[in-house]
């Protein structure tokens, strides 16, 4: 019923659109619009209703816009990590080590970046410029990042950056309880 209603008013509204419509002034000089005429009234020619008609798709096949960049234009003018900064020395006892790029361009489509740590890729390439490195052992380490294509082809390297990772040493011995020499 509910569906029958809005139909019905649907079919109102569309007439109304191709009503005709009347001007007229009356005694004290206002002006009156209708779509009754009245005496002494006037038909008003409305313009045609703007429509818009899209442009016909084209549906040749073009070549992909990657085919057509040069390998200058693949690069990427920055790329670097913004932190942590080189030679920072880290804290954190589940060797947790937070990793923000930046890169400019943008990221484009199909492109990822791929977290070198101590020369050797980590993990698969993503497409993000936030990346958290787990359980990193004690010591120094070297961190980069490469820009690289849905191929694996490598479009930029940052520069490489040092880091010094401090957790609790392996196997701490207790504390003791010191010994009563009140005796």
């Amino acid at each position: 019923m509910r569906t029958f209603c809005y139909l019905m008013l649907m079919i109102l509204a569309v007439g109304s659109l191709h009503a005709e419509i009347y001007k007229w002034t009356d005694s004290e000089g206002n002006v009156h619009f209708s779509d009754q005429p009245h005496q002494g009234s006037e038909k008003i020619n409305l313009p045609a209703s703007q429509t818009f008609t899209p442009p016909p798709q084209n549906n040749s096949a073009s070549p992909p816009a990657k085919a057509q960049e040069s390998d200058a234009e693949r690069g990427y003018k920055v790329l670097r990590i913004a932190q942590p900064i080189d030679e920072a020395t880290i804290r954190n006892s589940q060797g947790y080590v937070p990793v923000i790029v930046e890169i400019s361009p943008e990221l484009k489509s199909g492109d990822k970046l791929q977290i070198l740590y101590d020369g050797e890729p980590l993990g698969e390439p993503q497409a993000t410029t936030v990346f958290a490195l787990n359980d990193v052992k004690r010591g120094s380490h070297t961190i980069a990042v490469q820009a690289v294509d849905d191929e694996g082809t490598v479009l930029s390297t940052s520069e490489m950056i040092t880091i010094f990772m401090h957790r609790p040493r392996v196997g701490m011995v207790p504390q003791t309880k010191p010994k009563n020499t009140a005796n």
